[in-house]
């Protein structure tokens, strides 16, 4: 008995004292003070900054909590950057080139295709996909900040649909 009551005043001292510490640490409205003797322009800027509420947004911090859980989502799904570098060195074991040599004809490439379709040619690559320019109508928009009816002129935006191949290695399981 007299073990349990101990056991219990402890777990809530310990409980009391995780909620001080916690409280401590979090951005409830509290000021913020310099060390002693390090005010300098910027920490009173500061302190000024958080007793008047300014700071960081809720949009900053949503944006911020946003874009973890993307990266969280993308590293769940196993999705996995593959760089240029690493690009260019398969390119280059591939083909039996260097890696400066393939980087050459790798940009010379992207150039070619960035080029054409720029100028309105459709670029065609069988098993692979096709590269096009595609017409955007003028439009009307609406300024998210405002609500400001505002209008978008026409564009040209470039665009790649994946051949039927390349579609059916990105899905084996169909």
């Amino acid at each position: 008995m007299i073990r349990r009551s101990l056991a219990f005043c402890l777990a809530i001292i310990l409980m009391a004292s995780t909620a001080t510490h916690t409280a401590a640490f979090s951005n409830g409205g509290a000021v913020r003070r310099s060390l002693k003797g390090s005010s300098s322009s910027s920490d009173n800027q500061r302190r000024i900054a958080t007793t008047t509420g300014g700071g960081a947004s809720k949009t900053a911090l949503y944006a911020a909590a946003k874009k973890k859980s993307t990266k969280a989502a993308a590293e769940e799904e196993g999705v996995v950057n593959f760089k240029k570098a690493e690009f260019v060195s398969a390119v280059a074991e591939k083909t039996g080139m260097t890696k400066a040599e393939s980087e050459v004809a790798l940009s010379a490439v992207l150039n070619v295709i960035a080029t054409e379709v720029a100028a309105g040619k459709r670029i065609s690559l069988p098993g692979f996909g096709t590269f096009k320019l595609n017409y955007r109508a003028a439009r009307k928009g609406r300024n998210p900040k405002t609500g400001d009816e505002i209008d978008i002129k026409a564009s040209y935006s470039p665009s790649f649909s994946a051949s039927k191949t390349f579609k059916e290695m990105a899905n084996p399981d169909r």
